[in-house]
């Protein structure tokens, strides 16, 4: 049997690796198997951070949510408050209103009163100052006694009531 040189670079091909194999299996096996051991750390490494990642994540939605509802409300409780700042603020200007009209309608009846007053003060003043003209000018002087008299006959009758 002859063979050729491609068949005997063959054999010798196969020949080395089935050398190889013998002698450096355990070698092969135990690098394969480092290397698996390596891959299967770096997956659980990676598996360890994923369910850290996850855990991140829920905790910054959680916070994100809470922070959401904190916000809601705080402007809950802001509008309320400037609702009611609002509502008082109403009621104080209601009550300076009311106090200021009273206030006004004082200040005009009194001065309604003083006007009065006045009036009359002026009226008895004219009228005092037109019969002292009227009884000088025209009345003689038995007209004015009789006047005297009967003028104070009638204050001592209104006196006397």
């Amino acid at each position: 049997m002859y063979f050729d040189e491609t068949a005997w670079v063959a054999i010798a091909f196969i020949l080395f690796f089935v050398l190889v194999w013998k002698r450096g299996k355990n070698a092969i096996l135990s690098l394969l198997d480092e290397r698996s051991a390596l891959i299967q750390k770096e997956l659980n490494e990676a598996k360890l951070l994923k369910e850290e990642a996850l855990e991140e994540l829920r905790l910054a939605l959680q916070n994100q949510k809470n922070v959401s509802d904190e916000t809601e409300n705080l402007i809950k409780d802001a509008k309320d408050t400037a609702k009611k700042i609002q509502e008082e603020a109403k009621l104080k200007s209601l009550e300076t209103i009311k106090r200021k009209e009273e206030q006004a309608k004082q200040k005009i009846l009194s001065l309604e009163t003083e006007a009065v007053k006045n009036i009359r003060e002026i009226t008895s003043h004219i009228v005092i100052e037109s019969s002292r003209s009227y009884i000088k000018n025209k009345l003689n002087e038995k007209e004015k006694v009789n006047l005297i008299t009967k003028s104070s006959n009638e204050i001592k009758s209104s006196l006397s009531k």
